[in-house]
């Protein structure tokens, strides 16, 4: 048995690193490596670790980690810019966790044959693992209408989960005799609001008095002093680093310089996170519990599909790019389980201790199913909503010909720098596998107010505007607003067709069109932003292609590949 807690964290970090190269190499998530990484290293696999050490690391380790996800995920909720979408997103998500509620507390009740216990698993069930789904969306740089869709449904998810859970607990245990105070359940969801608010306060308080350049040593005083006192007075801390999080988006210009100082300390301690929670899986928890598991794992899978697509029926259009007809179904992104259930299955044995193990046995079975398949799930709708770049993918895939054999990477180890092993050319990738599919657009009759208005809202600095038909009209440049915004006379007049600068000849190339033919489009289109149609008959938008993208690629590319004579040439 290894002893020492820093060859403990070491090999816990090591194996993580193992398993995340497995996984790429498979063309997998790398969190699915990391979770199989802790199965194999833990007692279900090879029981490398002494046990009394993971135990004592997986508390600190585990409390970070969440408070990390949880106060980005709280920074989703920018209010200037959600404000419009706000109202229908809460309606949706609510309606969503009611009908997973509905579909879980009935299906599990005559195996539970206890109304009370039912009722909170349907509750849990609405809750999702944020450090699972945030942790997916980083790795492969998802960015787009439905990934931060899924960020601010991950978080409403769980503030739902904990403030209905409270309640349930208040009126089941009052109904069935147990001494439950009402000032308990209130000061839970109170306390966390109040923590939160005052830590989010005190984060910017210290930020302004520390200055620049040291955003992480502030934010991790914040965040554990908060979990400590969030501890010793015995209220729940996920709620309360939501609640910072949004208080430092909304009241300072600090949250993104924080975030960004996030990634030099923050990825040791998911990779630490998630090996630590694949060697608490228990399968034969799973087996022991698989009838109730297994219903409520299927409840929550119908739940959460078909609830996410009802959800999105009622409030069409209300939520740009989340559309419900022929997107992906997200649902399915909104699967991953894991510490917040477990955390609230737990709060349920200090009110009823038999209650509380049952709950617990069952989320733990069902953990094992979740946390290994909805990393998959998570990648898949980011995929399908075409919000993960290409070039990600090319990082992330397995493709044979781009890998060296062991002992000419030893050798390259050995030497340093190296040329690159052969790969693929710029006529084997088309603009369709490299464009952000389902852009959102301009209708040809939209008001300049619509304009300013999707302008401030889209990533692109370049906005198509489309016809009958989806039919692509030109694209507006952002610069071209300039001109007939400070002027009222013609301000009330235009429309979106009035303000095209560039028509689909000329800033638009075909889906099927190779990376080469889109490099010398980029030499004669100087915008940086481009529409794609399905061809140039029908003229159909159905993508937009970024310069920074193709030109990323085209170094990527050259860079493995070795130089071939009539290779296409750079981007100027």
């Amino acid at each position: 048995m290894i002893e020492g807690v820093l060859l403990t964290i070491g090999l816990l970090l090591i194996a993580g690193v193992v398993g995340g190269s497995l996984a790429k190499w498979c063309n997998l998530p790398k969190l699915t490596g990391y979770l199989a990484a802790g199965i194999v290293v833990g007692h279900q696999g090879f029981d490398l670790l002494p046990h009394n050490q993971v135990d004592a690391l997986s508390m600190p380790v585990n409390e970070l980690a969440m408070a990390l996800v949880l106060f980005v995920l709280g920074g989703q909720f920018r209010f200037a810019s959600i404000r419009q979408h706000l109202r229908p997103l809460m309606g949706m998500s609510l309606l969503e966790s009611a009908i997973t509620f509905s579909l879980v507390a009935a299906l599990t009740y005559p195996v539970l044959g206890s109304i009370g216990g039912s009722v909170l698993l349907g509750v849990m069930a609405v809750a999702v693992a944020p450090a699972t789904t945030v942790e997916v969306l980083r790795e492969y740089r998802a960015d787009g209408p439905v990934s931060d869709g899924l960020r601010l449904l991950c978080a409403l998810s769980n503030v739902w989960a904990i403030f209905f859970f409270e309640i349930a607990l208040l009126v089941l245990f009052a109904m069935s005799g147990f001494d439950a105070s009402p000032w308990d359940a209130a000061w839970d969801v109170v306390g966390s609001l109040l923590y939160g608010l005052v830590a989010g306060h005190v984060l910017i308080l210290m930020q302004e008095r520390i200055g620049r350049g040291n955003y992480s040593v502030a934010l991790l005083t914040t965040l554990l002093l908060t979990i400590g006192v969030c501890q010793a007075t015995g209220v729940p801390h996920m709620l309360a680093m939501l609640v910072t999080g949004a208080v430092v988006v909304n009241r300072s210009r600090f949250f993104e310089p924080v975030v960004e100082s996030m990634e030099h300390f923050a990825q040791p301690a998911y990779v630490a996170f998630f090996v630590l929670s694949g060697m608490h899986l228990d399968f034969q928890i799973l087996v022991d519990n698989w009838v109730a598991a297994s219903l409520y794992v299927l409840a929550r899978v119908i739940g959460k599909v078909i609830g996410a697509r009802v959800a999105l029926r009622t409030t069409q259009n209300a939520i740009p790019g989340l559309e419900s007809h022929g997107g992906p179904p997200i649902g399915l992104g909104l699967l991953c389980q894991a510490g917040a259930a477990i955390a609230l299955a737990t709060l349920a044995g200090e009110y009823d201790e038999d209650l509380g193990k049952q709950l617990l046995s069952i989320i733990l079975g069902a953990v094992v199913v979740f946390e290994l398949v909805g990393p998959l799930f998570v990648r898949y709708v980011a995929i399908a909503a075409g919000e993960v770049r290409f070039s990600e993918l090319m990082k992330s895939g397995h493709r044979s010909e781009d890998k060296m054999p062991w002992f000419r990477v030893f050798g390259r180890a050995m030497r340093g720098r190296d040329v690159a092993a052969p790969g693929i050319t710029l006529d084997d990738i088309e603009v369709q596998q490299v464009m952000r599919r389902a852009p959102r657009v301009l209708g040809a009759n939209a008001g300049l107010d619509e304009v300013l208005r999707f302008a401030n809202q889209s990533p692109f600095n370049h906005f198509p505007v489309v016809g009958e038909g989806e039919k692509l009209i030109g694209v507006i440049a952002l610069e071209d607003l300039e001109q007939v915004t400070f002027d009222r006379r013609v301000a009330g007049l235009v429309i979106a067709r009035d303000l095209v600068s560039a028509e689909p000849e000329q800033c638009s190339l075909p889906q099927t069109a190779s990376l080469a033919e889109a490099v010398q489009f980029f030499h004669a289109y100087k915008p940086n932003t481009a529409a794609v149609i399905d061809e140039r008959d029908r003229g159909v938008l159905v993508g937009m292609i970024e310069r920074a993208e193709v030109l990323g690629l085209v170094r990527s590319i050259q860079a493995k590949a070795t130089a071939t004579p009539g290779e296409t040439s750079p981007l100027p």
